[in-house]
């Protein structure tokens, strides 16, 4: 069975790519931040989905969550994708804005993905010997190539995704591991 991670499993598109991976025959780890969502989706998806209960900005949390994944799929098993969905919309006009609205943005959609990404690299193939060739995708936003008024944190936040894909995919090229950007519009 292949074995897929998709952070922010609980609503939108991370919930989306849930149901349509598990209808295809996916086993899903799904990162969600509450008990009652992780209890929740199982009952929704069943068997073939397994909660993770974590915070991309819990590096802690996360690497707790790659030792289940690893005990669950087992002495040789892989990840065959991540998903980086998780993230948040913060906006407001600039010259009234706390720089911690900015840093909270940054922390959740820039480094909440390296976070996890780096976390769960072996698993997806850079693991010395190893012959998985996993694909990392990167849910953006048209804002990562388009800047729009009233939301420069997350605009900016998706701009510096768009560029860690970019040298991401470049660097991984030695290890047949693909970077794939979505960029989903309003």
């Amino acid at each position: 069975m292949k074995n897929v991670l998709v952070t922010g499993a609980s609503t939108g598109i991370g919930h989306s790519s849930v149901q349509n991976l598990i209808s295809s025959g996916y086993r899903v780890f799904g990162s969600l931040r509450n008990k009652l969502d992780a209890n929740k989706l199982s009952m929704e998806f069943g068997d073939n989905f397994i909660p993770l209960l974590f915070d991309v900005r819990d590096e802690d949390a996360i690497n707790d969550a790659l030792q289940e994944v690893t005990d669950r799929i087992g002495n040789g098993g892989y990840l065959h994708a991540l998903v980086n969905n998780s993230g948040i919309a913060l906006g407001g006009p600039l010259q009234y804005l706390p720089t911690d609205v900015f840093r909270k943005q940054f922390e959740v959609n820039v480094f909440g993905v390296v976070n996890v990404t780096r976390a769960f690299l072996p698993l997806l193939g850079t693991k010395k010997g190893s012959n998985n060739k996993g694909k990392i995708v990167m849910i953006s936003s048209v804002s990562g190539k388009r800047s729009y008024p009233f939301v420069s944190p997350y605009t900016a936040s998706k701009h510096a995704l768009e560029a860690i894909s970019d040298s991401l995919r470049r660097e991984l090229m030695l290890h047949n591991i693909d970077v794939v950007v979505i960029e989903p519009g309003p």
